[in-house]
């Protein structure tokens, strides 16, 4: 039936439209089963729908964009009147427009920043005059330089900048996933090194905290007041345009890493990202057996930003 459905529409649609429309469909029969057009039903098609987004995990967009291709299916068969087919089971199972809108904003907010927009946020006297607090220095340039969340560098003590390998400065950042905490450690850029984090680290080596001044909220994220300030930061530099959210560092880092050609497995080791192929297995992370080749990686990424140096003072008493 889709073979000859296909070739109908030869001359008709677009080649590349009909070779995705017959991808598709052919995961409609591998997911649905194959049968006979008039036995398919509006459940069939839910639960093939249902199967693209929460088991597979497609986009809502490109959920509808298969059934797209299975309405014009049955539409067709329909048309033809020869395959006892009264109705199409495709009406009205489209995801809702809600679910393809919050992904366009999703896709907006985790758009990196352009070269020329990182250049705008890091340099200048401006921004130095909106640096009056290490942790508006510091959080943004780490997140930059390791892709981590706002709310994990917040949380840092000085005791999770320890060493890998018994030589390698690295940060060790806390997440809470839905399997409870995970952990996961990332070595310090060079560039974090030459800008004088590891001095700024020993300055308030007997602190609690990493960022005296910064008050963490006890209920909601972790990075809350530092969030809102970098989105008034935005703003102000003409960053903070619709659904530009503030973990966009995050996006960046990871968007800068690939041009510089860094494996796709070093940066979701980085980044905390699952590796699907070993997913429960008992295997070693990778900043445990190899912190040579994370911290080589991580050496490939330079945004040729002449950051500025942070001016303020270093709390003396601990």
């Amino acid at each position: 039936m889709i073979r000859e459905y296909i070739r109908d529409q030869h001359g008709k649609v677009r080649f590349e439209r009909l070779r995705q429309a017959e991808n598709h469909l052919l995961r409609f029969i591998e997911i649905a089963g194959d049968r006979p057009l008039s036995e398919y039903r509006s459940p069939d098609v839910t639960a093939f729908a249902h199967e693209l987004s929460e088991r597979r995990r497609l986009s809502a967009s490109t959920v509808n964009g298969h059934l797209s291709s299975l309405s014009a299916l049955f539409n067709w068969a329909i048309a033809q009147k020869r395959h006892a087919l009264a109705e199409n089971p495709c009406s009205g199972c489209k995801l809702p427009a809600g679910a393809v809108i919050a992904e366009q904003r999703q896709q907006a907010a985790e758009k990196p920043f352009t070269h020329e927009q990182l250049r705008a946020f890091f340099e200048g006297d401006e921004t130095r005059a909106d640096f009056d607090m290490p942790y508006k220095y510091w959080v943004p340039l780490i997140q930059l330089h390791t892709g981590a969340r706002i709310g994990e560098i917040c949380q840092l003590e000085p005791k999770d900048i320890a060493l890998l390998d018994n030589r390698i400065p690295a940060f060790r950042f806390v997440a809470s996933t839905a399997r409870g905490k995970s952990e996961r450690r990332v070595p310090v850029h060079p560039k974090l090194i030459d800008l004088g984090l590891l001095a700024y680290i020993e300055g308030v080596s007997g602190l609690d905290t990493l960022w005296p001044g910064l008050i963490i909220p006890r209920l909601g994220s972790k990075g809350q007041n530092v969030g809102m300030w970098l989105s008034r930061h935005l703003e102000r530099h003409g960053l903070k345009r619709s659904g530009r959210r503030t973990e966009a560092f995050r996006s960046t880092f990871q968007h800068y890493m690939r041009l510089a050609g860094v494996p796709e497995l070093h940066i979701n080791a980085i980044l905390g990202h699952r590796d699907r192929k070993s997913a429960g297995t008992a295997r070693k992370p990778l900043w445990a057996t190899q912190p040579d080749a994370l911290l080589n990686s991580l050496a490939k990424l330079d945004y040729e930003i002449e950051f500025c140096s942070y001016a303020g003072l270093v709390p003396a008493e601990h």
